[in-house]
C-alpha cells in the first residue's frame, strides 16, 4: 500500500512515532469512510466507530484495526436481516483488502448492558471515536455509558488498579524480563493508558493536562510521560516493521535491528543492544514511577483524604497520614537537604509508614539536584546513609524505594551507571540494579527467622553474622562496576574501599567489605569447577578465605547472588555443592590452617567413618577391604563416607546374590547431599563408556551435572553421574527410574558402538547468541590434565564432546557440567592413551577439534 510506504519513509526521515501513527490512522479512516459511504442508504442508520488503539489514533503498522458498529435496534425485521447481510458483505470486502479488521456489532442497549458489568467493555467504548454514520447514535451510546449512569469514578479507579495489578503479575515471568512486552510489561504502554483511562473517567478527557492543573503532576513530569510514550511507540513501530507482523515483545530476534534503527551501532560485545535496552528499562522505570504518582494522587482526590486530624507527626519534617509518609511542608528538602536521605531512614523505622505519598515522591524527584558533592561530603549525610543499612525491618522495601525514586543513583554516581543496565544473555534475567535489590532482599530474608524454611542452613549461618550492614553493603557494591572495562569484581572492591573510607567504617569492617566484593565469585567458581570432595581442593579454598567470618559472609552473599540472578538456575544440586563446600571449609578453619590433615589422614578418617555406616552384615567382612583396595586411593578422595558406604553395600550385595560381576550394574537413588539423582554404574571398563553414557542420558532427557569415573584394579569402571530431570528436579517417578535403568543396562550390554543421538535444533533463543568457544588446559597435581571448556549450549553438546574425546583416544576421569543460560562452562579431568596427562601436541589437537566441531 503506497500510503504505508510513504508513512514509513516519513518516520525514517525523522517524523515522530506519534505523527506516523496519526498518519496511518487517518489513512485507514479515509479508506473505511469511503467504503462506508459507498453503500446504500441503509448504512446511514448505523454508526461506524474506531475503538482500541485505532480509536486512540495509535495505529501501528500491523496493529488490528478494531471497529465497532452501532445498530439503531436489534435484528428483528426482514429489513434488519437485509441490513445485517449487507454489513457482513461490507466487512468481508475489508478483509479482501488485507485489512486486519476486528469488529463488534452492538445496539446501544447491548453497549449499556455489557459495559455495565465488564471493565474491559466500558474501557473499549470510552475510547470509541466516530468515523462516519449516525452521529446521534454515537452520542446516545456515550450518554448511556457515562459516569452518571455506570462505573462511577471510584469504582472505575478501583477496577483499573486491580486490572493493572493482575496484568503485572501475568507479565512478570522470567521470559518477559529478557524479552519485555512493550504494551503489557510493567512500565509499558498499558501503564500510561491506565492513567489516561482513569483521568478520562474522572475529568472527561484523555488528555493528561488536568493532572497538572490539579497539582498531581508537574509540567516536566507530564513531559517525561509523553517522551516515554513516544519512545515506546517508536520501539513498537520498529518491532512491527522488522517482524513484518504484529509483535509487541522485544524478542532477541529483533533487538539488534531495532538498536541499529535507534542509532546504536557498536556491536562489540553486543553493546548496541545493551545500550538500547538500558534506554528502554530506564524509560519504563520512569513511567512506572509516574504511574504510581498519578494514580495515587487521583486516588487521594477520589477518596478525599485531606483531614488534618488524620496526621500522625514523626518529627518536624515528616508525618504519616493513612499509612503514607509525607513531608510536613513543601520546603523540607530545600531547607534541609539531608532530609532526602532522612526520609528513607524514617520510612524504614516507622511501622505505620507503608508507602510514600505521591506528592512527597514528586518533591524528592524535584530536589535530586541537591544531592551534589557537597551533600555527599556532609558527615551527617554519610552517617545517615550507613544507618539506612542497619534498619531492623523494611530494609529491602526502603532500598528499593531509594532506587526507584533516583536517590541511590544520585548519591552513588557509580550506581547510576547500572540502573536499567541489562546483559545480553540468558543467564542474567534482571537489570543490574534490579538484581542488586534482589540480592539485598535474599540476604535480608536469611536474617529473619520466619523465612528460615527457605534455606535452613543459610539462616543458621546468618545467625552468626555480627554486623549485617557490612553484608548488605557488599551486595550493594558487588556488581556496581558491571559494564565497565576491566574486572568488575576488582573495580567494585575499589569502589567499596573508597566508600568505607569516606563513611568512617572501622578497618575491620572496611577490609571485610572490600574482600567480600573482590571475591564474590570465588565460592561459586570453586564449587562449579573444582572437585570439592578432594581434600587438597578444600584446603586451597580454605586458605583463600582465611577465616570463618569471611567464609560466612562469602557463603551468604554467594547463595543470595545466585538466587537473584536467575531463579530457574538455582537448583538443589547447586545448593548442596555450596553447602558442602562451606561445611568442609568450616572444619578446616576450625582445625586451623597451620594444622591441616594430610590427604592420607583424610582418607583414613573417611574409611573409618564409612565402616560405622555400613550395614552390620558388612562391618567385619574381609570383602570390604578387598573391594576398597581394588577401588584405589583416588576413589576415597572423590567421595564422602555416606556415598562410599552406599557404593560398597550395592557392589557387595550384587556379588553375594549373583556371583562375580560380569555384566553392568546400574543403581539409582536420590542423593540428599547433592540434591540430585545419583546414577551408579559398575561395568567392565571401556574407553567409550563416557561417550556412550552421555548419549543415553541425553536421549533420556536428563541433565548431567557431574560425572566421576573410577577404574578398579580389576579393570572395572565405577562411574557416578549426578542428574536432574528436564524440570530441573531429581528423578522421582518409579516408572522413569526403571526406564533409565533398563535403557542403560541394555546399551551397556550391547557392542560399544555409540548410539546415534537425535539432535534437536537449538531453541529460538539460543540461536541469537554468539558464544566464543574457549578451551583451557591445566596440568593437575595428580598427573592428569584439567580441561575447561566454554562454548555455546545446544542439544546434544555433552555427547558431542564425549565423541570427540573418544575418537582422539582421550579418557575422561571426571566431569563437572554447568549451563549458564546460553553457554556451557564445563570442566573435564583427562588422560591420554598411556594414562598420563595430555602432551602439548595432544592439547593442541583436542583444542582444534573442539573449536571446529562444537
Amino acid at each position: 500500500m503506497a500510503g504505508t510506504q510513504f508513512i514509513h519513509q516519513q518516520f525514517v526521515e525523522g517524523a515522530s512515532a506519534s505523527t506516523a501513527l496519526l498518519l496511518r490512522t487517518e489513512m485507514i479512516d479515509s479508506i473505511l469512510k469511503q467504503m462506508w459511504q459507498a453503500q446504500d442508504s441503509i448504512f446511514d442508520s448505523m454508526a461506524l466507530l474506531a475503538v482500541g488503539g485505532y480509536g486512540r489514533q495509535e495505529l501501528h503498522p500491523h496493529s488490528d484495526i478494531d471497529i465497532a458498529i452501532l445498530l439503531p435496534h436489534a435484528h428483528d425485521s426482514a429489513e434488519d436481516r437485509e441490513r445485517d447481510e449487507k454489513l457482513s458483505h461490507w466487512i468481508t470486502s475489508l478483509w479482501d483488502l488485507n485489512l486486519d479488521i476486528g469488529h463488534s456489532v452492538r445496539t446501544v442497549s447491548d453497549c449499556e448492558r455489557e459495559a455495565g458489568s465488564d471493565i474491559t467493555v466500558i474501557t473499549n467504548l470510552m475510547e470509541a471515536r466516530l468515523i462516519c454514520g449516525n452521529e446521534e447514535l454515537h452520542r446516545l451510546m456515550q450518554n448511556v455509558i457515562g459516569v452518571e449512569h455506570m462505573w462511577p469514578s471510584a469504582a472505575f479507579y478501583a477496577a483499573k488498579l486491580k486490572e493493572q495489578e493482575q496484568r503485572r503479575t501475568r507479565f512478570q515471568s522470567n521470559a518477559y524480563r529478557l524479552e519485555p512486552n512493550i504494551k503489557e510489561s510493567q512500565g509499558g504502554l498499558r501503564d500510561f493508558q491506565t492513567i489516561a483511562w482513569v483521568c478520562q473517567r474522572l475529568y472527561g478527557t484523555r488528555a493528561l493536562d488536568p493532572l497538572v492543573e490539579k497539582g498531581l503532576l508537574e509540567p516536566q513530569e507530564l513531559d517525561t510521560l509523553r517522551d516515554g510514550l513516544e519512545l515506546l511507540w517508536s520501539i513498537r513501530y520498529w518491532l512491527h516493521h522488522v517482524a513484518g507482523r504484529r509483535e509487541d515483545r522485544l524478542l532477541f530476534d529483533y533487538q539488534k535491528d531495532i538498536a541499529h534503527a535507534f542509532g546504536h551501532n557498536d556491536d562489540t560485545d553486543n553493546r548496541s543492544i545493551e545500550q538500547l535496552m538500558q534506554r528502554f528499562y530506564r524509560t519504563v522505570m520512569s513511567l512506572q514511577r509516574l504511574n504510581e504518582i498519578s494514580l495515587q494522587g487521583i486516588g487521594g482526590i477520589i477518596s478525599g483524604v485531606t483531614a488534618a486530624s488524620e496526621i500522625e507527626p514523626i518529627n518536624s519534617r515528616f508525618h504519616t497520614r493513612n499509612g503514607f509518609l509525607e513531608v510536613s511542608h513543601d520546603k523540607v528538602f530545600a531547607n534541609y537537604p539531608p532530609a532526602l536521605l532522612e526520609l528513607f531512614l524514617v520510612f524504614g523505622n516507622t511501622v505505620r509508614a507503608e508507602k510514600v505519598r505521591s506528592h512527597t515522591v514528586r518533591l524528592i524527584r524535584a530536589n535530586l539536584h541537591l544531592i551534589n558533592q557537597q551533600f555527599r561530603d556532609d558527615p551527617v549525610v554519610r552517617r545517615m546513609f550507613v544507618r539506612i543499612f542497619t534498619i531492623p525491618d523494611k530494609l529491602t522495601r526502603t532500598v528499593r524505594l531509594m532506587n526507584r525514586y533516583g536517590v541511590l543513583a544520585a548519591y552513588l554516581p557509580s550506581f547510576d551507571q547500572i540502573v536499567g543496565r541489562m546483559q545480553y544473555d540468558l543467564f542474567h534475567i534482571f537489570t543490574v540494579d534490579e538484581h542488586t535489590m534482589g540480592v539485598i532482599r535474599n540476604l535480608r530474608r536469611l536474617m529473619i527467622e520466619r523465612f528460615s524454611d527457605e534455606l535452613p542452613h543459610g539462616t543458621s549461618v546468618a545467625d552468626r553474622i555480627k554486623r549485617p550492614y557490612v553484608l548488605y553493603l557488599s551486595a550493594l557494591f558487588h556488581d556496581i562496576a558491571k559494564g565497565r572495562p576491566g574486572d568488575h569484581s576488582e573495580l567494585g572492591a575499589e569502589e567499596a574501599r573508597r566508600f568505607a573510607r569516606r563513611h568512617g567504617m572501622n578497618s575491620h569492617d572496611a577490609d571485610l567489605l572490600e574482600w567480600t566484593v573482590r571475591h564474590h565469585l570465588l565460592m561459586s567458581i570453586t564449587a562449579q569447577r573444582k572437585d570439592i570432595d578432594d581434600p587438597d581442593e578444600q584446603l586451597e579454598f580454605a586458605r583463600q578465605v582465611g577465616s570463618i567470618e569471611y567464609l560466612d559472609h562469602l557463603y551468604l552473599l554467594t547463595i543470595s547472588d545466585i538466587r537473584a540472578t536467575n531463579p530457574e538456575l538455582w537448583t538443589s544440586f547447586k545448593q548442596s555443592l555450596l553447602q558442602s563446600l562451606y561445611e568442609h571449609t568450616l572444619l578446616i578453619l576450625q582445625r586451623g590452617l597451620d594444622n591441616p590433615l594430610e590427604a592420607g589422614d583424610v582418607i583414613a578418617k573417611r574409611q573409618a567413618r564409612t565402616l560405622t555406616l555400613l550395614n552390620q552384615r558388612w562391618q567385619n567382612n574381609p570383602k570390604v577391604m578387598q573391594l576398597w583396595k581394588q577401588l584405589g586411593e583416588d576413589y576415597f578422595r572423590q567421595y564422602q563416607p555416606v556415598e562410599i558406604a552406599r557404593h560398597t553395600e550395592i557392589l557387595l550385595a550384587a556379588e553375594h546374590e549373583n556371583g562375580p560381576q560380569n555384566g553392568p550394574l546400574v543403581s539409582l537413588r536420590y542423593s540428599v547431599s547433592k540434591g540430585s539423582t545419583e546414577i551408579l554404574i559398575y561395568t567392565p571398563d571401556d574407553k567409550a563408556l563416557f561417550a556412550l553414557i552421555s548419549v543415553v542420558l541425553e536421549r533420556l532427557q536428563l541433565n548431567v551435572l557431574s560425572a566421576t569415573i573410577t577404574t578398579t584394579d580389576t579393570h572395572y569402571a565405577l562411574d557416578t553421574f549426578h542428574v536432574l530431570a528436564a524440570n530441573n528436579l531429581p528423578v522421582e517417578d518409579p516408572d522413569q527410574i526403571q526406564q533409565i535403568k533398563q535403557t542403560l543396562v541394555q546399551e551397556l550390554m550391547a557392542p560399544k558402538d555409540i548410539p546415534a543421538l537425535v539432535v534437536q535444533d537449538p531453541s529460538r533463543r539460543l540461536r541469537y547468541f554468539t558464544v566464543n568457544t574457549e578451551v583451557e588446559f591445566n596440568d593437575d597435581e595428580s598427573g592428569l590434565t584439567e580441561m575447561r571448556l566454554t562454548a555455546a549450549d545446544h542439544p546434544g553438546i555433552l555427547s558431542s564432546i564425549g565423541r570427540i574425546l573418544l575418537n582422539a583416544d582421550i579418557s575422561v576421569h571426571a566431569a563437572r557440567i554447568s549451563t549458564l543460560g546460553e553457554r556451557i562452562d564445563d570442566v573435564f579431568l583427562l588422560s591420554n592413551a598411556h594414562g598420563k596427562g595430555l602432551t602439548s601436541t595432544e592439547k593442541q589437537h583436542i583444542r582444534r577439534l573442539l573449536m571446529s566441531e562444537i
